[in-house]
């Protein structure tokens, strides 16, 4: 297997294990999401609201469930260059999300995960996470905007490109992982590009 694969399959196994079972379970703190209506008795993950067909070079893996309060699902999308990305649907049992980046539940979002990232530094996973930029982007080439923050991690003496997009849609909440060497940062952007474009077509 490439190192790049390797390398960005072991930070999505970490950051979904670091991060999805810590800040989509059970969120630090409460918010203003949390004051809303919740699904009760949710038993299992809802079906996928996006099945894109995939451009040229992805392929999906196995989807994996959420914790049930959650109410979701995560899924690696790999590409035949190694680059692998994570996409997770969920609702944290929220009746009503609405679709605006600036709205409270995607910037809780955001904020877990940007805490989660502190949390795997803290725990000495990483050797640093410096934070670059949060801002409100196009998800590719497509109409659908999403709330993104960048990151430069520093893991085992390499230097890497962290990506996060967060956007909701029929009251569900979405995100997408990107990690990638730095060294590749412009290959991988255009990689990425016409798999965004597509999870943000209707």
């Amino acid at each position: 297997m490439p190192r790049m694969s390797r390398v960005t399959i072991a930070l999505a196994s970490l950051l979904c294990s670091s991060v999805c079972g810590t800040s989509l379970a059970d969120p630090p703190e409460a918010s203003a999401s949390e004051q809303q209506p919740l699904i009760s008795d949710i038993a299992e993950a809802p079906n996928p609201l996006l099945s894109p067909t995939l451009p040229a070079g992805w392929v999906k893996r196995q989807t994996q469930p959420l914790p049930a309060a959650d109410h979701g699902f995560t899924v690696a999308y790999q590409h035949e260059s190694g680059l692998v990305v994570t996409f997770y649907q969920y609702t944290r049992g929220l009746v009503s999300i609405p679709e605006d980046v600036g709205s409270a539940p995607v910037r809780d979002e955001m904020r877990y995960a940007k805490q989660g990232i502190k949390q795997v530094v803290q725990l000495g996973h990483w050797q640093d996470a410096k934070h670059l930029k949060t801002e409100v982007v196009q998800l590719g080439d497509s109409q659908q905007q999403a709330l993104w923050a960048k990151y430069k991690l520093m893991v085992d003496g390499m230097a890497l490109d962290s990506e996060i997009y967060i956007w909701t849609r029929d009251n569900t909440l979405f995100k997408v992982r990107s990690t990638n060497p730095s060294e590749t940062k412009e290959a991988s952007r255009s990689i990425l590009k016409p798999l965004l474009t597509t999870f943000g077509t209707r």
